[in-house]
């Protein structure tokens, strides 16, 4: 296993959580380092537990799944993003309401598609051409994936000085961009 490619794989399928944590935090206001901590240990799951997916599929199922993850993340992305905007609109108290477990879980699934894909070629891309190797290998993408979506998320959540409504509305329109970015970049 080469841990340079799974620690770069990692920060390349880690970027997407990592933003979505900051609108996470954005939301968040007062006490937050049990929801980090959820949201990350949440989006690492997940990134670990695509790729085995993606590897178990293997050659025989990457072409029913390869072009097709961008349509699921990009409707959660635009959708929960248009929400955080129409939320800003709102009376103030509504902007304030945190990122629930449903909210989070989907993030999760929809941050993770991509790593679905890589998962296939995994064995290839980073010598994880044996279970405890491709293990090793999901291990420190889940581990990247934790520590930048924690970090996502106490940096989202020091935008607390700013008026929530304009911090919500940067959300909203941060998650848009992902969703284009998926529906059409991937």
């Amino acid at each position: 296993m080469e841990v340079f490619s799974a620690l770069a794989i990692g920060t390349s399928l880690a970027a997407d959580a990592m933003a979505v944590s900051v609108c996470c935090g954005i939301k968040k206001r007062g006490r937050y380092i049990k929801t980090a901590l959820l949201t990350g240990a949440l989006f690492g799951t997940f990134q670990m537990l695509m790729p085995i997916l993606g590897w178990s599929i293997g050659k025989v199922g990457s072409g029913m799944i390869e072009g097709k993850e961008n349509i699921f993340s990009a409707a959660v992305f635009i959708l929960l993003g248009i929400k955080m905007l129409y939320d800003s609109s709102r009376s103030p108290l509504s902007s304030l309401t945190a990122v629930g477990i449903k909210e989070l879980l989907l993030f999760s699934a929809a941050t993770s598609m991509d790593a679905l894909a890589v998962g296939t070629v995994l064995p290839s891309a980073a010598g994880a051409d044996s279970p405890a190797k491709m293990f090793l290998t999901v291990f420190i993408i889940g581990l990247v994936t934790f520590v930048l979506s924690y970090a996502g998320f106490c940096i989202g959540n020091s935008f607390h000085r700013f008026k929530p409504s304009y911090a919500e509305r940067a959300g909203g329109i941060i998650l848009i961009i992902l969703g284009i970015k998926s529906a059409f970049i991937m």
